[in-house]
Formats: structure tokens, sequence, C-alpha cells
């Protein structure tokens, strides 16, 4: 019966693993690095779309890289007020830069020019790790995001399936969906209306842009499903919480109920452009199954959303509000909407953050790019 199916025209392969050449296809836009990390090595394979994969075993190991995340995690938030230099957090992306990031960016010199896209495709442990924000932060040293615009994907596949179709249709749909007093908090999240209405004020006008604003009492777990279906285009700021004992329960908290990770992968996203989470670690995985890229922002992918950002870690009210401004201005400051420049616009926008040093460093890497 199996061999009788692969006769079927488009079913060739079915139940065989698909063939290098085809995965090669997700790099037709830009190299991509795996990440591997084992008990015996770990290693970086680069592929690119016409050559053979180049492999890097770096100068790491399984034990250096635990320490490294647990360091990562301590860091962040540490002296990150108005006279703190998060000198933690500095001598970490540095460790990073030394045993993972720079024997990459010394190969990919030969395969990508300066100032183009990159994807990282971590696993395990490297999922944890702000590849994006790595480098020596010396005077005269420069960080990695000074060379490549970064994009991360769960997946080769995931990324090839988030290629296939980019809308082009007259008029893009696109919700605002905000909760600000979310079931059971004690407090109000103030940025949320400003926010929604600064993103507003940002896009195209109509007919370019069909605006749905979802906030306060209407924002309920039924009505942001519906708009989830109903526009390809997506932008939550409310609380996101990330849930390590059971991460399908991660949620974006609504007014009655929260919006789980279990509720957006048992939705349809096929034909959905873009989504912005302005909402806190949206894009954390589970370090009890470092293997399985399971949060909020991935799974948004998985269902089918081309291009994601999210948040590696709690970011604040004043940081959302610039990264958003610019980052709207960068995307469609011309009139246009195409999600395939939302990496390009995050990397201008973080680059227009980056020049303020008062601004916390753990403040300015903290957002990422998923997809196509």
């Amino acid at each position: 019966v199996v061999e009788e199916i692969r006769t079927i025209e488009g079913f060739s392969r079915f139940l065989l693993p698909p063939m290098f050449a085809d995965l090669q296809e997700a790099a037709c836009d830009g190299p991509i690095i795996m990440l591997i990390a084992s008990k015996s090595s770990c290693d970086a394979i680069i592929i690119t779309y016409t050559q053979p994969p180049t492999s890097i075993q770096l100068p790491t190991d399984f034990e250096k890289l635990t320490t490294l995340v647990n360091a990562l995690r301590e860091a962040i938030g540490k002296d990150a007020g108005p006279t703190g230099n998060q000198t933690a957090l500095i001598k970490a992306l540095r460790k990073l830069w030394g045993d993972v990031v720079r024997p990459v960016a010394e190969n990919l010199a030969g395969f990508a020019r300066r100032g183009s896209r990159i994807w990282w495709c971590p696993m395990l442990l490297f999922n944890f790790l702000p590849l994006h924000a790595a480098g020596e932060y010396r005077k005269n040293g420069e960080p990695f995001a000074q060379q490549y615009i970064s994009s991360y994907t769960p997946s080769l596949s995931a990324l090839m399936r988030a290629r296939r179709s980019h809308d082009r249709s007259p008029s893009v749909p696109f919700a605002a969906i905000g909760q600000n007093c979310p079931a059971g908090a004690s407090f109000t999240l103030d940025c949320v209306e400003p926010e929604l209405d600064l993103v507003r004020s940002l896009l195209p006008p109509p007919p370019t842009v069909s605006f749905t604003k979802i906030t306060s009492i209407d924002a309920m777990k039924s009505r942001a499903l519906r708009a989830l279906r109903d526009n390809t285009w997506l932008h939550f700021s409310c609380h996101g919480t990330q849930n390590f004992d059971d991460p399908f329960k991660s949620a974006f908290l609504m007014r009655d109920q929260p919006l789980s990770l279990l509720d957006i992968t048992q939705m349809d996203l096929s034909l959905h452009q873009f989504a912005f989470l302005s909402a806190c670690e949206t894009a954390v995985g589970d370090f009890a199954m470092p293997d399985e890229v399971i949060h909020l922002a991935a799974g948004l992918q998985f269902a089918g959303v081309k291009s994601v950002i999210g948040t590696l870690w709690k970011v604040t009210d004043s940081t959302v509000q610039r990264l958003v401004e610019a980052f709207y201005k960068n995307l469609c400051g011309d009139g246009k909407m195409n999600s395939k420049r939302a990496a390009q616009a995050l990397h201008q926008a973080v680059h227009s953050l980056a020049r303020d040093k008062e601004m916390p460093l753990d403040q300015r890497i903290v957002f990422m790019h998923i997809g196509a």
C-alpha cells in the first residue's frame, strides 16, 4: 500500500525522511546555522542553498553550556538601573561569543555578505542563549548584530513552510489585541491602550490596512480566538506567562481566561503573515525539555504564522513603547505591508535603542525574530 501511495504525484517521499537537497531549500534566502549539543561534543553546521554543509566543532561542551545558560539567567535584570553596567551579563555574552558565535562568524564570511540575513536553528541548551546578542563588548569590539541580521527557526521544515506564501492581498486585516487587567491580576498595565493606539497611528490607513482593536472588557479569550482566526496580521499587548511545568499552558492572559499555547497550536494559521508579541517571556523555552521548542512565539509559527517577534525575558513598558514605534516605522513607514521585512525592521529598531546607553543592556537585546 505504501509503495502504491508513493506512485501518486506529490507523495513520492511518503513516510520517508526528507532528502538533504530538499532541506537546502530552507537556506534560499541566507545561511542556516544548526547548533547541536551532546555529551560528546557541541557543533555548528552551516547549511547553504547550493554548497555542502560546513561542520564546526565548537570550543565548549555540555557542562560549560549548562553553566553559561545558568549564568545568563542569573544576569538578566541584575544591575539594570541607570548606574548599573550589567557586568555579569556582559561577561556571559562575551563567553557566548568566544565559545559559540565567533567560530560561526569566522566561517560565515565565505557564505554571506556582511549585513545580510542568517537563521539560527538551535537545539537543546542552545535554545536558551541570545545568540544574536553575542559579542566582545569592548571598546573596539564588534557585536555579532553589527555583522548580520539574525532570525531564528525551530526547524528547517518550519522555515520552509513559513516561506511558502506571503500574502499580497490589497487590504491587510490587522488585529491589535490588548488586555490591561487580566483575570486575577491585582494591577493594571497602563501602557496597553497607548501602545495599541501608537501601533494604529503607525500603520498605513485604509484600504491598505483594515484595523481592529480589541481591549479591556472586549478582550475575552473567545474574542481573541476569533481575532486570531480572522486577521492575518496580529499585535498582542498583554501579560504573557511561561508555564515550565506544562509548557502548553503558557498563555496570553485575557480578561476572563488565558489564551494558551495549546489553544493556538490547535488552530490553522497557515494564511497568517505576522505576529508581534509585546508580552513578557513569549520566546522562552522549557528547561525541563530543552530538545523541544515549546513557547508562545514558536507555537504561533508552528500553527502557520510566517513571521513572529517575541521576547526572551521580562520587558519594561518604556522599552516596549520605544521599540514598537521604531519597529513599525521601519516596517511600513513607506505605506507597504510585507512580513518579510520584519527581521530587518526589528534589526534597525534594536540598533536605534542600542545607541541609548541609559537603557539597560538586557532590554536592548530582549526581542528576537522567528521565521521568514
